[in-house]
């Protein structure tokens, strides 16, 4: 694995440059993604388990329109032997000015994440999303196949920023799940998978990312939990693992084709 990159406004121009050369390099690459945010501010009354599909995005909508991202972290892979990682530090979140949930601030001040330098010295994160249009990994002709785990809110955070860019209009998801759902696959070209759907075809895998990661002997690369980049990393390795050990080539010698394409857990899953 790839040494973990970070970047922020002052190195930007220069790791946009290898960003976009090596994923222009990986011809169909995997893009492994986490974000980090400053919590939910709104919860349903009801447990989340009892939450119909609509409920689940309606919180989801609730919360996604009002927070700023603070951290993004991308793994790129051509899923088997480059990989490259990258975590960008964003100033859209103002800890004096912005909704947060303030124990989740906490935790992420206490993960590493210094909330003063970001806004000082973070990309704005409609930056962000044109360097993902210009590296050609969303959009109608990207072939990049795009990987979270628990990743609906992961989605919301992009998917806003790409909106943004694209219509440079106050950005708010859609009214519908339906609809967002329709749009997501439109910016990241339907090849979506959230390792959260797919431990379910996948015995004696349960929990967390952490838990997961565990369960397949899998040991983080670099960094530490609740740190994009880091995050983002981990999730690649596992779900590489997951892909060689659950749905490797059968006795036929052909590889099996991975479930759950295109669903995000939590919302149409």
């Amino acid at each position: 694995m790839a040494s973990l990159r970070q970047v922020d406004i002052r190195n930007f121009y220069i790791e946009s440059a290898s960003f976009i050369q090596f994923s222009r390099r990986c011809r169909s690459p995997f893009v492994f993604f986490d974000t980090e945010f400053p919590g939910c501010i709104f919860r349903s009354s009801k447990h989340h388990t009892l939450l119909s599909p609509a409920e689940r995005y309606s919180v989801l909508k609730l919360n996604a329109d009002v927070i700023r991202p603070i951290q993004v972290g991308i793994t790129i892979s051509d899923g088997a032997t480059s990989t490259a990682s990258w975590q960008f530090e964003l100033r859209d979140f103002d800890l004096h000015s912005h909704p947060h949930a303030p124990t989740s601030v906490a935790l992420l001040e206490s993960s590493g994440i210094n909330l003063t330098r970001n806004r000082q010295l973070g990309i704005p994160s409609v930056w962000l999303a044109r360097l993902l249009l210009d590296a050609g990994l969303v959009g109608d002709f990207s072939r990049a196949t795009w990987v979270a785990f628990h990743g609906c809110y992961d989605f919301a955070i992009l998917f806003k920023a790409l909106f943004q860019l694209t219509t440079k209009l106050r950005v708010r998801l859609p009214e519908t799940m339906e609809e967002f759902i329709a749009l997501t696959m439109w910016y990241f070209g339907g090849r979506i998978y959230d390792i959260k759907c797919l431990i379910r075809r996948c015995d004696g895998l349960y929990g967390g990312l952490e838990k997961v990661a565990e369960k397949l002997g899998v040991k983080r690369a670099e960094g530490k939990a609740h740190q994009a980049g880091s995050d983002s990393l981990l999730t690649c390795q596992v779900f590489l693992r997951m892909k060689k050990v659950y749905f490797g080539p059968g006795d036929d010698g052909k590889e099996k084709k991975m479930p759950f394409e295109g669903l995000i857990f939590g919302l149409n899953s």
